[in-house]
């Protein structure tokens, strides 16, 4: 007699059973087929950090204005070398200099009539890095005394946030957890470990100030520039806690 058909079924029996005392091991543990844990918790959690800053970046320009593009161009080199060496002079290193945009444009006044008139305006646009707040006034002077003729909104930020942008986020994650405990206290479980962390969002510490200058005709005090008192670092997280 054949009796291949029986021992057949008889292993798909004993596979069944075995599979079920796995499942039922799992859904003892706590755990999903998937690996993930079956209890948790997600929280969110916002940390703000007060610092004070430690650079400011300002933007200056220079327009020269000519008859002949060659000429506008050369005139806005030169002014724009000399507001160059006013600001190495001020202590200002070339590491803290970038130049921002250089411009050609062509004014026409009285199109097609005999009192045409074309100008050519070259501009040049710098950004300045000033590590030293307290000369910022004094360095924006002497940049404009040399014949800088717009100086744009002022940035103060961190030269390195993200020494600051860690100390949120330990603050933040303490913050977290303290949530975290809280309800699983009052759902009667216990937190367990963490399964994800998420970062949501970072603020960069910058502030800007409004501020406009022009080169005076006589020689002025210096440009009181008042930085902020501190900077805040905001991030945000979401945590996903495994509970028993």
């Amino acid at each position: 007699m054949n009796r291949r058909p029986g021992v057949i079924l008889a292993l798909a029996v004993v596979a069944g059973v075995v599979i079920w005392i796995a499942a039922t091991a799992m859904a003892d543990n706590g755990s999903s087929t998937t690996g993930k844990p079956a209890r948790t918790i997600t929280v969110s959690s916002r940390a703000t950090v007060k610092v004070q800053p430690d650079e400011a970046v300002v933007n200056l320009g220079v327009r020269s204005e000519a008859t002949d593009g060659a000429a506008a161009f050369a005139q806005n080199a030169k002014d724009m070398r000399a507001v160059l060496d006013a600001l190495k002079a001020a202590g200002v290193s070339d590491e803290d200099l970038q130049t921002l945009n250089v411009g050609l444009d062509q004014h026409v006044e009285n199109q097609g009539k005999p009192s045409e008139q074309r100008t050519f305006v070259a501009s040049n646009s710098l950004q300045v890095t000033i590590h030293d707040l307290a000369s910022v006034g004094s360095i924006i002077d002497a940049a404009v005394g040399a014949g800088a003729d717009s100086v744009n909104d002022i940035r103060f930020q961190l030269s390195d946030p993200n020494a600051v942008r860690s100390d949120a986020l330990t603050q933040a994650v303490t913050g977290a957890r303290t949530k975290a405990d809280a309800l699983a206290s009052a759902a009667d479980a216990t937190v367990v470990r963490v399964v994800t962390i998420d970062e949501q969002n970072f603020q960069p510490p910058i502030y800007d100030q409004a501020f406009a200058g022009v080169a005076a005709a006589v020689p002025a005090p210096v440009t009181p520039v008042v930085p902020p008192s501190s900077l805040e670092v905001s991030v945000t997280i979401s945590v996903v806690w495994e509970i028993a």
